[in-house]
């Protein structure tokens, strides 16, 4: 009996657009999350047998296109996380929009020379206007939804832990509350949905590594288990920080206040590791191209 199958994804976001996030002022650029945390991430990866999506910020691409191809050669994709990570994208001027859509897959694509077909959103922010210059742009899906209500109190503790006014500004509801993969059709031509895995029913809580911190392995396991035993796909984000230590990579200690990071390395890694290999066991790893290939969303 064929197992169900598993997304595992990454948002490249580096360290200092984290701390952006928060709120803090002429921030120094910190590129660890790609230096650092993608080779740790690797030997993850390769030990537990996942082959995963990695989202990128355009801008990166030229900098770190060794570091992304090695990715690639590995059996992993690259995705755009859009050109500039502004905050609130849903927000931009069309002609913006537009750009940060196009511009992010192009320089992904000459960076390194790979197809680029999917998009996230910086912080989940998605809209029908986002869908819409996806279409445009030639992307064939979107991971950017979150389809739960915890999407709202999520949105005020981050403004609450932020000073940056943009954070506000974000849509503070799910664009849909659809938990299934389907298909959106937009003026702009039709675009396959992937949303983020939420457990069914009322309470709707999300799989995605920054709320594992807080779940108890037993629960992570039940979960699973819930999701397996429907043959639901599971499509499960983390960050590339997940993988660096405040301490042990000397990261800037105003990070302390993101999820994880007050965890030694050590056991932020072991906690990814056992995580992922609660999921391969339950489910088939695969990367979002290969899903949609295999299990394409009418």
């Amino acid at each position: 009996m064929s197992r169900p199958l598993a997304v595992v994804s990454v948002d490249v976001d580096p360290v200092d657009l984290h701390l952006t996030g928060y709120g803090y002022k002429k921030v120094v650029p910190d590129p660890r999350a790609y230096t650092t945390a993608l080779a740790r991430l690797r030997d993850v990866f390769a030990g537990v047998g996942v082959r995963a999506t990695f989202f990128v910020i355009g801008k990166d691409a030229a900098a770190h296109a060794g570091d992304l191809r090695a990715l690639a050669l590995e059996g992993h994709e690259l995705a755009s996380h859009s050109m500039t990570h502004p905050l609130p994208l849903a927000s931009l001027p069309a002609d913006r929009l537009c750009s940060e859509a196009e511009d992010s897959r192009l320089a992904l694509e000459r960076a390194t020379g790979i197809d680029v077909l999917g998009f996230r959103a910086p912080n989940w922010d998605v809209s029908t206007r986002v869908l819409e210059a996806l279409a445009a742009a030639g992307y064939r899906y979107d991971a950017s939804i979150v389809p739960t209500l915890l999407l709202i109190p999520g949105r005020y503790l981050i403004a609450l832990k932020s000073s940056d006014p943009a954070i506000l500004a974000l849509t503070p509801w799910p664009m849909a509350l659809g938990r299934r993969p389907h298909v959106r059709v937009t003026a702009k031509g039709s675009i396959a949905v992937l949303p983020v895995s939420v457990t069914p029913g009322l309470v709707r809580f999300p799989l995605y590594h920054t709320t594992r911190y807080m779940v108890s392995m037993d629960r992570f396991r039940r979960q699973l288990d819930g999701f397996a035993r429907r043959s639901e796909p599971l499509f499960y984000p983390l960050h590339a920080v997940d993988a660096l230590g405040l301490a042990e990579d000397s990261i800037d200690p105003r990070l302390r206040a993101h999820p994880g990071m007050n965890l030694a390395l050590e056991a932020k890694l072991d906690l990814l590791r056992t995580s992922l290999e609660a999921i391969a066991e339950r489910f088939e790893s695969v990367t979002y191209q290969e899903y949609l290939r295999r299990a394409p969303p009418g």
